[in-house]
């Protein structure tokens, strides 16, 4: 239950990606809380980062699993990248199998029902452990944004363990408010060769256009940018400026574009300087 936005921008020079602050603890927990000081944008590399809608903690232990992959801050293709979130995803959806169905049922682990599966295809219990397992759903995505030597690029992670590159439509959305945020996104006419100060304003927009959803949070926003070698997280001073041009209009009127970019030219210079 969330909303995360992921764009590319510049013809494939930077990237921009915002999220709500939102969590969600599922059992024992079960509980739904937004802390402002929460960034649900993870940086993964200098040129990179990963967000994620679901459950926090598979959102961490994947996450976990990608950097035990790939290290911490080391440059390499996005897709590689990208790889390592789909592997760890698949991962943590056959633990996930075998803690809710195939222990349970059949005390076996995953190797040991494929061995079942093989000798007694034919079994009625083994079809219906099957359907459940088909079934089986860690109803959560990864999205995956991030710079490398060919330009920017976007992919999703989702059921069942399905990469999805999405550098042709230069932007995507995860969560609960995908749908709303890509709409908006869609409305305004977004393109990889959008200006950096036009797609940060789609970006917050969609954000915004999201919280009608459930679970999406509605207090806080995070917003950040990839460009020149770093990721850029916003400043109140960027959402002071967004905040005041927000109309849930698809675009900015030549005023409103000229002194939305004052602010990111000097957030974006200010956080590049070394």
């Amino acid at each position: 239950m969330t909303i995360c936005v992921g764009t590319i921008c510049e013809n494939g020079g930077a990237a921009v990606v915002a999220a709500d602050k939102m969590v969600t603890f599922g059992p024992p927990m079960s509980l739904q809380t937004e802390p402002p000081t929460l960034k649900k944008i993870t940086k993964i590399t200098d040129e990179s980062v990963f967000l994620f809608s679901g459950s926090v903690p598979d959102g961490e232990e994947i996450l976990s699993a990608v950097f035990s992959r790939i290290g911490k801050g080391q440059r390499q293709p996005i897709v590689e990248i990208a790889e390592a979130v789909k592997i760890a995803y698949i991962g943590l959806k056959r633990k996930r199998v075998e803690e809710t169905i195939l222990k349970p049922f059949l005390g076996a682990d995953f190797a040991q029902f494929q061995t079942l599966a093989a000798q007694s295809a034919a079994s009625q219990i083994l079809q219906q452990v099957i359907g459940m397992i088909v079934q089986h759903n860690l109803q959560s995505e990864a999205l995956i944004a991030g710079i490398d030597d060919s330009g920017s690029h976007l992919f999703i992670v989702g059921h069942p363990g399905i990469l999805i590159p999405l550098d042709t439509s230069g932007y995507a959305a995860i969560g609960s408010g995908a749908l709303h945020a890509a709409v908006r996104l869609s409305l305004a006419q977004h393109t990889k060769v959008a200006s950096l100060v036009d797609t940060v304003y789609n970006v917050y927009e969609a954000k915004k256009a999201a919280e009608v959803s459930p679970g999406v949070g509605n207090k806080f926003t995070d917003l950040a940018v990839i460009k020149a070698g770093k990721v850029i997280f916003a400043k109140q001073a960027i959402f002071d400026a967004l905040e005041k041009a927000h109309k849930e209009k698809p675009s900015l009127t030549v005023e409103e574009q000229q002194e939305l970019k004052k602010v990111c030219d000097e957030w974006i210079e200010s956080e590049s300087k070394p």
